[in-house]
């Protein structure tokens, strides 16, 4: 009997998930609606990852559904297809209330508040509100959809914005929402960190990496991730922020599934929630956190759905640290040189995976949107005593500085 990893979204960021599971043995199905998805395994099924029955159905026409060892995907939406499937193959996934909570923001965060968790002013919306217009008066706001992806419709709006500035931004977020709700928060200032998590059905919850976040300048009023940083915090700190996560978790009624969580460490040293995901994401779950915890991340995914429990608390973190390294250039800068940042590490550091496509001579960049449209990257890991903040924005200054003929 052959194993099949069915892979809900053909991303080429799902590559190293799609070798993972290709080296472990295992044929990759992947389930896309494009017709040349960037990426199709073994075989590519046609279908909306949201349509959990047509996927069920061809896979079953096909004789292969009782093949499926586990299916996954880092799309949010895809979450309920990935449960409905996995609950279909026997699998422990995660509850109907966790579903609930996961698919929307504003639920998330009404639960959150409910729990004395959220420690800052979200507020949700169908139609815009003067209300909103007194919000800005005196807090500077965030205001996004509730239920999108790739930081799409996000818009960060200044105290005191004129009500048109307000309406543009509401009307963005609106548009992106399938569910036309739109999320207004009041905009906290702080370090922003994810957390990668994993409960099972017993009430455990285990973190197995915590990152340290950074957002590019090279964008117009919204926060696009170009750095995640795991394992580089003091581990009273990634402490700290495990026992929160894990409360975050908790109180949405996640089990037996993952938890991709973002929270805000404030400038006062409180956290608060900034939205969860019942899954991880590409080259985070396939590698890097991996790397920090010492452990198979989606493997011990796929025994706790068999399963096995997992041990609460923070997992034991190795001496490595790995960063998620996307390229961010100065809007109008130019490539006068073909360096990449690589050549300015440590011989101890080493990119396993890597999308150099934007580096070459004569190449003029603008400035970008979403999570899609950043312009490339590297899946970076070393010890962490040399891997750290500091000296990855030292080199990163360095490339810059070459590449660009500075």
């Amino acid at each position: 009997m052959n194993k099949i990893f069915l892979l809900l979204g053909g991303n080429k960021l799902n590559y190293g998930i799609l070798n993972k599971f290709k080296n472990a043995g295992y044929l990759v199905y992947v389930v896309d609606w494009n017709e040349k998805p960037q990426m199709t395994g073994d075989k590519h099924y046609k279908i909306d990852v949201k349509d959990a029955d047509a996927i069920i159905n061809a896979l079953k026409a096909d004789g292969v559904f009782n093949d499926i060892v586990f299916a996954y995907s880092s799309i949010d939406l895809a979450v309920p297809s990935v449960a409905k499937i996995n609950r279909a193959l026997g699998l422990s996934t995660i509850s109907d209330e966790g579903l609930k909570y996961s698919s929307s923001k504003s639920m998330m965060t009404s639960r959150w508040k409910e729990s004395g968790l959220l420690n800052r002013i979200s507020k949700h919306y169908t139609e815009f509100d003067e209300s909103i217009v007194d919000f800005n008066s005196k807090n500077k706001l965030i205001i996004k959809p509730d239920n999108s992806a790739s930081s799409r419709g996000i818009t960060i709006v200044d105290v005191g914005a004129s009500r048109d500035t307000l309406v543009r931004a509401f009307n963005t977020a609106k548009d992106e929402a399938s569910d036309k709700i739109v999320v207004v928060e009041e905009f906290v200032s702080g370090t922003e960190f994810t957390v990668e998590m994993i409960g099972d059905k017993y009430g455990n919850v285990c973190v197995y990496g915590i990152s340290q976040k950074e957002h590019t300048k090279n964008t117009d009023n919204n926060k696009i991730a170009i750095k995640l940083h795991y394992n580089v915090n003091d581990m009273q700190l990634q402490n700290k922020i495990a026992e929160f996560g894990i409360k975050c978790y908790k109180a949405l009624g996640f089990s037996s599934s993952l938890g991709h969580l973002e929270v805000l460490l404030k400038q006062d040293g409180t956290l608060s929630p900034v939205e969860i995901g019942a899954r991880s994401s590409g080259f985070i779950a396939s590698d890097l956190v991996d790397i920090v915890s010492g452990s198979n991340f989606l493997g011990d995914l796929i025994k706790v759905q068999q399963g096995m429990p997992v041990v609460n608390g923070l997992h034991p973190q190795t001496d490595y640290s790995s960063i998620y390294f996307f390229y961010d250039f100065p809007e109008n800068s130019i490539v006068k040189n073909t360096v990449n940042i690589t050549d300015f590490l440590e011989s101890s550091i080493t990119s396993k995976y890597f999308n150099r496509d934007n580096i070459f001579i004569g190449n003029k960049f603008t400035k970008i949107d979403n999570d899609n449209a950043r312009l490339g990257f590297e899946i970076l890991y070393g010890p962490r005593t040399i891997l750290t903040s500091q000296y990855i924005k030292t080199q990163e200054i360095a490339m810059l500085n070459k590449m660009l003929g500075r």
